[in-house]
């Protein structure tokens, strides 16, 4: 079962990765979907881990964003969250012990997703075979020349 849930986060890291190449828009076209109530809600049904909540004047308020449109945890959004719940910091309408609470999650979430994805143990076996290889060659070509 760990192992499903591991390939599933690789996966899910390339998936990201993959759209990050096929559609280079920069920091401020990743929000943009926030500005819209009707994809916003939608995806807050589906996805309802894509949302932090603060506690604010005695309701907890889904507010800070953790993933892209397509629900996939996304590490320039995080980053926009941690800037957004930073200057909330000192207001009085938030809990400041809940916000303290919801900074550190964001920070853990921005150092988990901002790494590259760990390669499978097979693809790691066969680049150690092919450096290996390369290293032989290598050493065979200054041996001849000496």
């Amino acid at each position: 079962m760990n192992n499903i849930n591991e390939g599933f986060d690789i996966l899910n890291e390339l998936i990201r990765k993959v759209n990050d190449k096929l559609m280079p828009y920069g920091n401020e076209d990743k929000l943009l979907y926030l500005q819209n109530k009707n994809i916003r809600d939608r995806l807050q049904g589906k996805h309802p881990k894509c949302f932090l909540a603060i506690k604010g004047k005695g309701r907890d308020i889904p507010f800070l964003p953790i993933c892209n449109r397509m629900g996939i945890q996304d590490p320039d959004i995080i980053k926009f969250s941690i800037k957004l719940a930073n200057q909330m910091n000192g207001s009085e309408d938030i809990d400041q012990d809940d916000l303290t609470i919801v900074l550190a999650k964001l920070e853990r979430l921005h150092n988990t997703y901002s790494k590259n994805p760990v390669k499978p143990p097979i693809e790691a076996a066969r680049k150690g075979l092919t450096t290996r290889m390369f290293n032989k060659i290598k050493n065979h070509i200054h041996s001849q020349r000496q």
